[in-house]
Parts: structure tokens; C-alpha cells; sequence
């Protein structure tokens, strides 16, 4: 039965995705088209930096799967034990980290794909040539992440994080030297929009380097739209020869890599117990009297603000947490940041309303990535230890209000603050600021709660590997939940601004008050849909871990 409503319920939201994706990207790219000048440039671009970043996040995607079945796993003990070579070890983890990474990333570009025929009015030859093409490119990246797994956990050493560290902490600063640099925004405010348009497209020619696959790709789907079939089968074959190459080379680096890799990560294990016991508690009591003064600060009690640093040492020690965590917040604090150099006019009040309120929705978008891949199977992978906690002072249904305290107060102060720096990039007044904050603070809570609460009710114990959590029905119903929660949430924000817009359109005069009142019936709305979709859950799960069912499930 579970089986099936899994079944229905994923084919009913692929299926309404697939036809709304296909409809809104067919009517963007008609749009971007039909502009005069420089509409296909622009157009040609936009499928550039596509498939460009399509294959980053496949690398990083197929890394962090790919890793975790290699060095992870609890089986992958008695499966090196076997009589197997290490290279077919390495290539099968490598094909089952492209099948559980990459399978989303072909139903998501299969309605762009179709929609880019419908553009150039392509035959049947554009998508026999297109999906091969998408095939190799999620090979490539597979294989390519499989490589840096080898290389960096075979020769990584502590003190490279220091430099990588310093180099992110550059970013930050130059990022925010550029966002607040006026004689660069000044400049880039002026009417010349094609000196605009160039200042921007200067900084997407990475994306077009002639020796990534992902500008492979991309000029098969030109060359097939256009009817040069010559050139894409040349470019189709280029990338069939690099894809079973970077098969070749796994193998290769797989069987010399693999085990002192592999060895190395085992090694390890050992050493950080031992270093554990010797800085235990009792061993140096100091740092518990600290930890204690810390707990009275905090307003906590001992056992709930151990509880709270358990959490945060184990997302620090997580490299694929932190990482991918750092990554998206990073774009995201990039893109905020530059939201004047896009070449928008910024002094028309639509593109004002239409940017910020899609800022606001990329930003939500982005947090239920992190709360479903992260926050859902929090509960789950605490495993057969779950005991543990029932038997410690704290009961399971404090123990998840202090996980949702941390990611909610987390992952709302940097949404929040997100949010704060596309609102003065964008030159909103205060009341616009404070209404878009207060929006995403209780959005965040919303969807860390819905997250949590969904990882409490469908737990999996039984599986150590997070990303296969995410992949049952619990995980799925999480993200169809988040989706439709912002959904709606976007809709009630967005709603009074519409309503202002087509009645200053008709010279009706709004008075302040009237505005007050639409922003705080949005805001109410969302308050009602996240007491819908975050507390309710959340009370539904702090009621069943009170029980002590759990244990029958571990």
C-alpha cells in the first residue's frame, strides 16, 4: 500500500511538474526570443550557463552520494573483503552515485529540453540527439567527482583547509566590497542597456569555455535545432568518447587509489576515538565548568545545551553538510548582492515588485533544498542509538523542539539576512524590508518545522545513508509539502501587491492605511499557512514521540 501511494503520489507531482515546467519555460524562452537586438544572444547564453551549471551541481551532487557509499557505508567492509577488484568496486559506486544524483536532474531538464524543440521547431532528430547528449554529460560528472574523491582523500592533509578557508573568507570580503562600492553601482544605473547587457554576458564566458562538456551539450542542442545534424553528430560523439574515456581513467585511478583511500579513512577512525577519551569531561574538568557557565548564559539546561552542541559538531563534521550549506548560501549571498548589476531598470516600480518578490521566492526555494536533504533525516540517522536519547534526561519530543530551535534560528537569521541585502540592493523603503523579512523569518520556521516534524512521523532507522532517506516517501512528501507550502505562501505575499498595481494602473489613490492592511493580511496568510504545513506536523510529532513505538522500528 505504502508502495503504491509512493507511486502515485511522486508520478502525480512529476506529472504536474513536467506540464507547468514545460509551460512557463516555453513562454520565457518565446519571450527572450522575440527581444529586438540582442534577444538571441541572450537566448543562446542562457543555455550556455544551463547546462554550465547543470554540470557543477552534478558534480557536486554525485561527490557527496558517490562518498558516502565509498567510504561511509558499514558494508563497504566485507564488500572490500570480497574477491573483487577494486576498480569494479569503485565504477559500481560510481554508476549507483549517477543513478541516485542524476535521475532528478533528467526529469527536470526533460520539460527544458522539450520546450527548446518546440522553439526551433525541431524534428524528431533534435531529441535523438539531445538525450544521448544529457546521458554523457551526467556520466562525465560522475566520474569526474569520483575522481576528486580519490585524489583528496588519498592525499588531503589538514592544513590545506587553512588556505581554503582564507580563499572563501576572500570571496566574502570582495563580495561585499563590490556590494558596497557606490561609483561601480552608479555606473552601472545609467540608460545604456546594451553597455549593461555586455557587462553582464563578460562575466558568463566561463560558461562558454570550448573544453567543458556542458558547451558540448550545449551545441548539439544548437546544431540540432537548427538542422545541422553534421555538427551535433560531432559533438554527440565527442562526448560518447570523454564519457567512456572518464570511465577508463575510474577504473584506472579506482584500482591504484581506491584502497589507500580507503585505508586511510579507516585509519582514522581509531585515532578520533582515542583523542575523544582523552579530552572527555572528566579528564578535564575546566572545560566542563566552562560549558556549564556557557549552558547558564544561554538560558539552557546542561543536558539541552549538550544536546544542542551534539548537533553542531556533527554538522560540522560533515564536509558534504557544511559544504553544500556554504555553497548555495554563498550564490545566494553573490546573487542578492548584485542585483543592480543585472541590468534591470530599477527605477520602474514593476521590476522593482516583480525582482523582489522572486528573490523572495528564490530564497525559500533554496531553504527547503537544505531542510529536505538536511533537516528531514536528522531523526533517521540518529539510528540504533535513538535509545540513547530516550534514556537520557532530555524526553524525544524536547530533543526535537532543541533540533528545531538550532536549524529554525539558523537558517532563519541567514535567509533573513539574505533577504535584508537584495532589499538594499534594491533600494526598498523600510516598511517594504521589514514586511519582506518578517515574510522569510516566518517562512524559515515554517519549512524547518515541516521538515522536522515529517522526519519524526516517517522515520527510516534502518538506513545510515541520508540521501536514500530523502529518497522514500517520507523525503518526497517533505519536498512536495515544502513546494506547495511556498507556493502558496508566495501567492498570499505577492497577491497585494497585484491588486496595488492594477489599481494605481486605473489612477484609484491608495491611502497608507489601506496599504498596512493588505501587507498584514499577506502576512497573516502566511502565519495561517505556516501553522498549517509547520505547527500542526509539529505538534502531530512531538505527540508521537512521547510514545515509546519508536523502538520497535530501530
Amino acid at each position: 500500500m505504502e508502495n503504491r501511494l509512493l507511486v502515485l503520489t511522486i508520478g502525480s507531482f512529476l506529472g504536474l511538474y513536467c506540464v507547468a515546467a514545460y509551460v512557463l519555460v516555453s513562454r520565457g524562452l518565446e519571450f527572450i526570443s522575440r527581444m529586438p537586438l540582442f534577444g538571441p544572444l541572450l537566448l543562446e547564453r542562457l543555455i550556455y550557463i544551463l547546462f554550465f551549471f547543470f554540470f557543477v551541481m552534478l558534480v557536486i551532487s554525485n561527490a557527496t552520494i558517490t562518498g558516502m557509499g565509498m567510504f561511509r557505508r558499514k558494508d563497504m567492509d566485507w564488500q572490500v573483503a570480497l574477491p573483487l577488484p577494486y576498480r569494479s568496486l569503485v565504477l559500481w559506486k560510481t554508476l549507483e552515485g549517477m543513478a541516485l544524483a542524476s535521475w532528478g536532474l533528467l526529469v527536470l531538464s526533460a520539460p527544458i529540453l522539450v520546450a527548446l524543440g518546440r522553439l526551433y521547431d525541431a524534428g524528431p532528430g533534435f531529441y535523438l540527439l539531445g538525450a544521448p547528449a544529457l546521458l554523457c554529460l551526467v556520466t562525465i560528472s560522475a566520474n569526474l567527482s569520483s575522481w576528486l574523491l580519490l585524489i583528496l582523500v588519498r592525499h588531503a592533509r589538514p592544513w590545506w583547509w587553512k588556505p581554503v578557508a582564507a580563499l572563501g573568507l576572500y570571496i566574502v570580503l570582495t563580495t561585499l566590497y563590490s556590494f558596497f562600492a557606490k561609483a561601480d553601482l552608479q555606473a552601472m544605473d545609467g540608460k545604456d542597456i546594451v553597455s549593461s547587457l555586455h557587462g553582464v554576458l563578460q562575466h558568463t564566458e566561463i560558461c562558454m569555455h570550448p573544453l567543458l562538456p556542458s558547451s558540448w551539450v550545449a551545441e548539439v542542442i544548437f546544431a540540432s535545432g537548427r538542422g545541422l545534424y553534421d555538427q551535433a553528430t560531432f559533438f554527440s560523439f565527442a562526448l560518447l568518447a570523454n564519457a567512456l574515456f572518464a570511465l577508463t581513467l575510474t577504473a584506472k585511478l579506482g584500482n591504484h587509489l581506491f584502497y589507500p583511500a580507503w585505508h586511510r579513512v579507516m585509519s582514522a577512525v581509531p585515532m578520533a576515538r582515542a583523542q575523544a577519551a582523552q579530552d572527555a569531561w572528566f579528564r578535564h574538568p575546566e572545560k566542563y565548568l566552562r560549558r556549564s557557565l556557557a549552558a547558564r548564559l544561554s538560558g539552557m539546561k546542561r543536558a539541552e545545551h549538550a544536546a544542542i552542541i551534539k548537533d553542531i559538531r556533527t554538522f560540522l563534521r560533515e564536509p558534504t553538510q557544511w559544504g553544500q550549506s556554504l555553497l548555495i548560501f554563498g550564490l545566494l549571498l553573490m546573487y542578492t548582492s548584485n542585483l543592480r548589476r543585472l541590468g534591470y531598470d530599477l527605477q520602474s516600480p514593476f521590476w522593482i515588485i516583480v525582482i523582489s518578490h522572486l528573490n523572495l521566492l528564490v530564497c525559500c526555494l533554496a531553504l527547503s533544498t537544505l531542510t529536505t536533504r538536511f533537516i528531514f533525516p536528522q531523526f533517521s540517522m540518529e539510528g540504533q542509538r535513538l535509545w540513547i536519547l530516550g534514556l537520557s534526561p532530555l524526553s524525544l519530543a524536547r530533543v526535537l523542539s532543541l533540533k528545531l530551535r538550532l536549524s529554525g534560528g539558523i537558517m532563519g537569521l541567514l535567509t533573513t539576512l539574505l533577504v535584508f541585502t537584495s532589499s538594499l540592493s534594491l533600494s526598498l523603503p523600510w516598511q517594504r524590508t521589514v514586511f519582506f523579512c518578517a515574510a522569510v523569518l516566518m517562512m524559515s520556521y515554517g519549512l524547518n518545522a515541516l521538515a522536522l516534524s515529517l522526519g519524526a512521523l516517517l522515520p527510516n532507522f534502518r538506513e545510515p545513508n541520508p540521501a536514500r532517506i530523502i529518497s522514500g516517501f517520507g523525503g518526497t512528501l517533505c519536498l512536495i509539502s515544502s513546494f506547495l507550502y511556498i507556493l502558496f505562501s508566495s501567492t498570499a505575499l505577492a497577491l497585494p501587491e497585484a491588486i496595488r498595481w492594477k489599481a494605481q494602473a486605473a489612477g484609484l489613490p491608495l491611502s497608507p492605511s489601506l496599504i498596512l492592511i493588505q501587507d498584514l493580511s499577506g502576512l497573516g496568510a502566511v502565519l495561517f499557512l505556516s501553522l498549517v504545513f509547520g505547527a500542526i506536523p509539529y505538534w502531530l510529532a512531538k505527540k508521537r514521540t512521547k510514545s515509546l513505538d519508536y523502538l520497535k522500528e530501530l
